[in-house]
């Protein structure tokens, strides 16, 4: 790490250790005792714990009357005095740590209360498969967040830049795009070519979209980390498994309760890559001047976007049944122009009680649709188009600049705006529980859960006959239009069981699980037509169609189905010693008949230390627990096609006799020996809560040995018709802890400061693949020149090093000069790959985020930070555009500053290797809450009114642009300013919000 990020990361911490108490001196107000009115009295009292010991900080108020007239806070004795309305008022009391407590007064005078532990890491009910537990039960690695805990206002396309630092060992990757979805890698790689994203399990339902959720409706996020904690998923839990709860109805005693939401917010653009202005281009007669100064990355910024969202929520309940309504619409619109979507939705989540309670029916719906326009600009163009020439034509009837059969350099803006570009995605999920309440034998119940999920996916779009394409290609006009439709289906059903027997504690659940997809798409392109006005509603008056050249295509995929037989059981004595174990027995239809089912299993077990006798003078110590667990899950996420017999027409095949036949026949070998990609995984685990629960969180270290890992390899010809096939070859190891510390620095009257670190760190390593001396290559750059790959992977190498020339300085001439295998110094034109070395990597050692709520009465700000320490980036840009005399693209300012001595073709090598150890200023919230009842006779509860600055800043001394680049895979760690998908503005969202509860 860099002198200045460590001097700008200290200074930082510092700062913000302070800043709680700053304000408690600045705002704090001691103010003196009001007199006493009519019918008003005094009571006096000591708050204490469940040990007898004193608690300061304990917020008192009078149910039902003004906080801010009747109101008391515990001194460091806890002691309180206060006023009440009447000798029969009723004391509510409040602090982080303890339940909330209401205490009457009942003519009293003097009080002694004790307050009963609330602590997040004890009594927290954990959702875990297929089942809930308490937080002081659990025996694996789980982390659990509540939907009040995400962080509001930083927008996306999906939740996960709301998720963004809560999760220790939770990697996510998001290009900052409102319609770009979002990759989750847990605890780093678990596989090569399979996929290696968790399963997500939304209320109950397996293999879930987080893009059809929407923020609001979330009541909790548990992720299980570990295989003893996913192994009852089977084969879809080597990456871990993030199970999603949404809210559900209440009972409101008959009454109606009400919310509506809206956030109102603006993006902008920073830390741009610095080309060169239009005059300095010309100055360095680089190419053409054509008169015009043009900043190409200002003119693909929409500077005037606006973005809004509208909740609102409905809930009534009784004892016997409850609903909970959501609706909500949003228009995001992005950074880029031409990207922007509309989504719109909503959710009915209800719950009846029938038969005295025999029988639980829990039926849900929900419906989700996004219009997209997500044809934004390829941003390359914004370094390499000449700043001379204007994307606007005052003259030219579309009003754009349209230049044609330029490869590198044409008017992106103009291309944007004019390809009309429109998709529809669509969700709709209904879903139904049914619990049969076996009354007879007390804690035994059976669950049968039925569920559909329907996504669609359209896509029209229609490039005009005055577009660059179309001139270029001498088309009037392109139609496209795209249809594709996937169904899920799951049912399962199991019995539960829980009792407490004197001091033995006793869970388990047993059940099957029945999980099937299907899917189909078409699509259909035609060009040639009359007019542009009515684009693809007219596919058949293209006069391709009849010239035999138009398009049409369809396909249905192949089913995919899994069966499984599943048990869990966790038992505990004494709430002391603790034993979890599970088994999924599963069968999945993409493997051949003798190799379908497999055994997933895991044992796990803790020990609560201080419980035992010898830790009870051990005042301090409010909570240890150690932990063990094993597990042993699946990886099947790979396509179904992998071990279907597939044909095709107009295939060649191999003879035996050496000659080749050209006909319909099989277009891939099937291996009636693949199986699963297995994970097999150690977790050792520590929870703690010490000086009165204030300080409490967990640490955990694991090991992951990945075997049969899936490769493409190659196969003789004949007997194999081709030249590739599908096998389970390889092992990969991972091994990593996670540190999580949560404390409460402040907790003194209406003060309150809570805060939350967590520290992970991972490093995986290639064990073996398919032979001696085999080896993948990837992470390729592209054209001009042959650069080459940077990323190799082969037995023994450690994933996130890039295979790279070593630098050796430069000649007279501004060559590049390298180091051979042999040490030597030689000129870049004599390299060959066997002068590659394994140089840096792309892993950070240690990822850190911070969350902090700071509260004050009415008042409560959020900020968190993160930040990824002593990694390296392969800067792409730099690469590219950092060299002068390569044609008449436009160049860095740095290529006539600090790269001005540099001459010769650029190199894959640790020249472009930076530090790219940054810290983020994810969201800063500041939000005040209004008291309205008094105001609305009933009417509205509370008011919230709050702001947030997502994305603030990044401190960072990394040259490129953006130093977070993809890390969720094998060859990444590259800015690569050529994925146009993926090269995207650093964007920061200003967000202003209302909350109305009725």
């Amino acid at each position: 790490m860099s002198m200045f990020n460590k001097c700008f990361l200290g200074t930082m911490i510092i700062a913000l250790c302070l800043m709680p108490s700053f304000m408690i001196n600045c705002f704090a107000d001691p103010g003196k005792a009001p007199a006493l009115q009519s019918n008003e009295s005094r009571v006096s009292g000591k708050v204490l714990d469940a040990k007898g010991l004193s608690v300061p900080g304990v917020v008192i108020s009078v149910v039902g009357q003004d906080p801010s007239r009747f109101n008391s806070t515990t001194d460091s004795d806890g002691l309180f005095s206060m006023r009440i309305p009447d000798v029969n008022a009723v004391l509510e009391l409040k602090c982080i740590g303890y339940k909330t407590l209401r205490v009457p007064v009942n003519g009293r005078s003097d009080l002694s209360i004790t307050l009963e532990d609330d602590i997040q890491s004890l009594s927290e009910v954990v959702v875990i498969g297929y089942g809930t537990l308490d937080r002081k039960e659990v025996t694996s690695a789980i982390k659990s967040v509540k939907g009040s805990d995400l962080l509001v206002g930083v927008g996306g396309a999906d939740i996960g830049a709301s998720l963004q630092g809560k999760v220790g060992g939770l990697v996510m990757h998001n290009v900052g795009s409102v319609n770009a979805s979002t990759t989750f890698q847990l605890r780093g790689m678990t596989s090569i070519n399979a996929g290696a994203s968790p399963l997500i399990v939304i209320d109950g339902f397996p293999g879930g979209d987080i893009r059809s959720l929407t923020q609001e409706d979330i009541a909790s996020i548990d992720i299980l980390k570990d295989a003893s904690a996913g192994a009852i998923y089977g084969t879809r839990a080597a990456s871990g498994v993030i199970l999603i709860t949404t809210k559900s109805g209440t009972d409101t005693e008959g009454k109606l309760r009400a919310t509506y939401s809206n956030e109102f917010s603006h993006k902008q653009d920073y830390n741009a890559p610095e080309m060169l202005t239009g005059r300095e281009y010309a100055s360095h007669s680089i190419g053409t001047d054509y008169g015009d100064d043009v900043n190409w990355w200002d003119e693909m910024i929409n500077h005037d976007n606006f973005s809004q969202k509208h909740h609102v929520t409905i809930q009534f309940g009784t004892e016997k049944a409850s609903i909970y309504t959501s609706f909500f619409y949003e228009k995001q619109e992005g950074i880029a122009i031409v990207d922007s979507r509309k989504d719109f939705g909503g959710r009915i989540n209800t719950s009846f009680k029938l038969f005295d309670g025999w029988l639980e029916v829990r039926p849900m719906i929900d419906y989700r649709q996004a219009d997209r326009k997500n044809h934004w600009p390829n941003f390359a163009q914004a370094l390499r188009n000449n700043p001379t020439r204007s994307p606007y034509d005052k003259k030219s009837a579309t009003g754009y600049n349209i230049w044609l059969n330029e490869t590198h350099d044409y008017n992106t803006v103009a291309d944007a705006k004019l390809y009309d570009y429109y998709g529809i995605d669509k969700w709709f999920k209904p879903e139904v529980n049914l619990k049969l309440n076996i009354k007879p034998v007390q804690g035994l119940n059976y669950q049968q859960t039925l569920g559909y999920e329907n996504r669609q996916w359209e896509n029209h779009t229609y490039n005009p006959s005055y577009s660059r394409s179309s001139l270029e290609d001498s088309r009037k006009g392109t139609a496209y239009l795209g249809f594709s439709k996937t169904e899920n289906l799951t049912a399962e059903g199991y019995f539960s069981y829980a009792n407490t027997f004197d001091k033995h504690n006793v869970t388990a659940v047993a059940g099957y699980s029945y999980w099937e997809s299907n899917g189909d798409s078409f699509n259909m392109t035609n060009y040639n037509f009359s007019v542009d006005g009515v684009k693809y509603w007219n596919m058949g008056e293209g006069t391709a169609l009849s010239d035999g050249k138009a398009s049409m295509s369809s396909s249905k995929n192949v089913t995919e189905k899994l069966f499984s037989l599943f048990a869990r059981v966790n038992y505990s004595f004494d709430d002391k010693y603790l034993f979890g174990a599970s088994i999924r027995h599963e069968g999945s239809s993409k493997f051949a008949e003798d190799n379908r089912w497999a055994n997933f299993w895991s044992l796990s077990g803790g020990w609560r230390i201080s419980k035992e006798p010898f830790m009870k003078d051990i005042s301090w110590m409010n909570d240890l627990k150690i932990r063990i667990g094993y597990g042993v899950t699946g990886n099947n996420n790979f396509s179904s096609t992998y071990m279907a017999n597939l044909l095709g027409s107009d295939t060649y095949w191999l003879l035996p006799n050496g000659t080749w036949a050209y006909s319909y026949g099989k277009t891939q070998n099937v291996n009636p020996n693949l199986g699963w990609e297995r994970k097999k995984e150690w977790n050792f685990g520590l929870d703690y809560s010490v000086l009165s629960n204030r300080l409490y969180g967990s640490f955990d270290y694991f090991i992951r040995n990945i075997d049969d890992l899936l490769y493409s390899v190659d196969v003789p010809q004949p007997p194999y018709t081709q030249s590739t096939q599908w096998q389970n070859i390889g092992e990969m190891q991972i091994k990593g802890w996670e540190l999580e510390i949560n404390a409460i620095p402040v907790r003194k009257g209406d003060w309150n400061w809570t805060t939350t670190l967590n520290l992970s760190h991972n490093r995986g390593k290639i064990k073996s693949l398919w032979g001696n001396g085999t080896y993948y290559n990837g992470n390729g750059f592209p054209a001009p020149g042959s650069p080459g790959d940077a990323a190799r992977i082969e037995e023994g190498t450690t994933i996130g090093q890039f295979y790279i020339w070593k630098f050796a300085g430069f000649d007279d001439d501004g060559g590049f000069l390298l180091y051979d295998k042999d040490n030597n110094v030689i000129p870049a034109a004599n390299k060959t790959e066997l002068d590659k070395r394994y140089i840096g990597n792309y892993t950070p050692k240690l990822i850190a985020s911070w969350s902090n709520t700071v509260s004050y009465k009415n008042w409560d700000m959020g900020v968190n930070l993160r930040s990824w320490i002593d990694f390296d980036v392969y800067n792409g840009i730099d690469m590219y555009y950092g060299i002068q005399g390569k044609g008449n693209e436009n160049l860095l300012k740095a290529a006539y500053g600090k790269y001005d001595k540099i001459r010769g073709e650029k190199q894959i090598c640790d020249f472009y290797l930076d530090d790219g150890t940054f810290l983020k200023i994810d969201a800063i919230t500041l939000g005040y809450t209004l008291n309205f009842k008094k105001w609305t006779n009933n009417l509205v509860d509370k008011v919230r009114l709050w702001g947030t600055v997502g994305n603030l800043c990044c401190i960072t001394g990394y040259n490129g642009m953006n130093p977070e680049v993809n890390i969720t895979g094998w060859a990444q760690g590259t800015e690569k300013w050529w994925d146009t998908g993926n090269f995207y503005p650093m964007v920061r969202t200003w967000t202003f919000g209302m909350q109305f509860t009725f």
